[in-house]
């Protein structure tokens, strides 16, 4: 009854025909995880492999990435590791042509993004790291310099979170450098995002505006047919919550507010992991702009959303509030708060 059952599931998944919804996207996970990859058969058949393996890869690793835009890193983490080593399998112990190690070297490339970014959710930044340097080796080898640029500029966004914003500046200025005769504009709206946050996080708020400037010029100009799969997710609401984070982190928040407070009233909170970060944001906001009352509430709604995900950087959002909002324990609306952090740890 269980073989029946898996084998549809991992054909919808690879042909990306499910669309994920909350509910399904744990099950839909751990119907993968159980099912034999395709990648196992095609080498365990001894076929030479071709294009449409390829494009298997390649809806696999799309599919992939929208699940990541529902589940957390500790729980996806196997799932994303897994694919990798399938993937990388293939270039081991397949035959095949040189266009199609090509594009197998570009998947693993992908798959280094995002079993990085994965990881770093997860809390496992070193791990992190280590996947986006392998993936700048392979995605080099396959002459894709767009997602080389992608994968550094990652690199830089988890620096300036937990490292030295300067080397952060370094690496995000260089992958927007490299990439700029190469990326479409999407991308290099997405690159000057990273940009604008490595200098936000150095407190350098002319670089950041005018990167936050840069990000709106070249997203006016994207062209969709243009894009490659991987900077679906990056929208107007996206850049917008972006800037309003990087005028929290140069404590400016009376430019924040509005930005984080328009966007997160029709922000679908069933992406559960993005909404308590982006309410986190605001929450500091209100504390900055002296709203304790109202950033002690958005603290709440912050722990609530985090709870419900698998995400180390929601638990460092909800950590970082509890830790400003301390000072001002007297007040009922923190002093619940507090309360209800020391009960969920």
């Amino acid at each position: 009854m269980d073989r029946i059952r898996r084998v549809p599931a991992r054909r919808r998944l690879a042909g990306g025909e499910i669309t994920l919804t909350p509910g399904a996207d744990r099950r839909l996970v751990h119907e993968w995880l159980v099912a034999d990859t395709p990648h196992t058969v095609e080498i365990a058949a001894g076929r030479r492999i071709g294009a449409g393996m390829v494009d298997t890869v390649t809806r696999r690793v799309a599919q992939l990435r929208r699940v990541d835009d529902h589940i957390g890193g500790r729980e996806l983490r196997p799932l994303v590791e897994r694919e990798l080593r399938a993937t990388a399998g293939l270039l081991r112990h397949a035959a095949y042509t040189d266009p199609v190690g090509r594009a197998l070297l570009g998947a693993v490339a992908e798959l280094c993004q995002l079993v990085g970014w994965v990881l770093a959710d997860a809390g496992a930044p070193d791990a992190a790291a280590r996947y986006h340097l392998l993936g700048v080796h392979a995605a080099h080898a396959a002459g894709d310099r767009s997602t080389a640029a992608n994968l550094v500029s990652t690199l830089a966004y988890q620096v300036a979170n937990i490292g030295d914003p300067r080397e952060a500046v370094l690496l995000a200025r260089s992958a927007q450098s490299g990439a700029r005769a190469h990326a479409s504009a999407t991308t290099r709206a997405l690159l000057g995002e990273r940009v604008a946050w490595a200098h936000a996080r150095a407190g350098e708020t002319r670089h950041t505006e005018r990167a936050l400037a840069m990000v709106e010029k070249e997203y006016d100009k994207r062209r969709p047919a243009d894009d490659p799969s991987w900077v679906y997710w990056l929208d107007p609401d996206e850049i917008t919550v972006m800037a309003g984070r990087c005028y929290v982190e140069l404590g400016q928040p009376g430019r924040a507010l509005p930005l984080l407070s328009g966007v997160l009233e029709r922000y679908d909170e069933r992406q559960a992991r993005e909404s308590a970060l982006y309410t986190s944001w605001l929450a500091e906001a209100h504390l900055q702009a002296g709203d304790v009352d109202h950033a002690a509430h958005l603290a709440g709604r912050t722990l609530d959303l985090s709870s419900s995900t698998s995400s180390s950087r929601g638990d460092d959002r909800v950590a970082l509030l509890r830790s400003r909002l301390d000072p001002y324990a007297a007040v009922p609306a923190v002093g619940t708060f507090l309360d209800r952090c020391a009960t969920a740890l």
